[in-house]
């Protein structure tokens, strides 16, 4: 029910007939959706381009990792006070990530945990 009275002449906000199916998709001109849809394309294109890229990259960063973790030269090394294998690790040189260097030391030297004893005859790596 409306509260404008047939004298106040309120206008009635409501479309018209011809307006009613009237959206949002009909209202630009057929070019404009057109470069839209161009733009969502190659938007979409580039994104799965980068993702590609950056997997490539990431498989090609692993495999040349383990290229150099399999080409390691282990040298032995009697452990001193204050060492660890985390420290032996880092100290290698190898370039390699220091996380993976500790647990090819541990598995080289056959090591259940990362303790050490001073005196201990333990082999490190080197890189080639």
């Amino acid at each position: 029910m409306s509260t404008c009275s047939p004298i106040s002449k309120c206008k009635d906000y409501r479309l018209s007939p011809h307006k009613r199916n009237h959206t949002y998709r009909n209202s630009y001109p057929r070019a404009v959706r057109q470069r839209k849809n161009q733009r969502q394309v190659l938007s979409s294109f580039i994104l799965i381009l980068l993702l590609l890229s950056t997997m490539s990259w990431f498989i090609w960063d692993w495999q040349n990792t383990m290229y150099k973790v399999d080409s390691l030269i282990y040298e032995p090394y009697v452990v001193q006070s204050g060492d660890t294998l985390w420290s032996l690790a880092a100290g290698s040189g190898t370039g390699i990530d220091t996380r993976t260097l500790v647990q090819k030391i541990m598995e080289y030297n056959q090591l259940t945990d990362s303790t050490i004893q001073t005196g201990q005859l333990i082999y490190t790596p080197t890189s080639p």
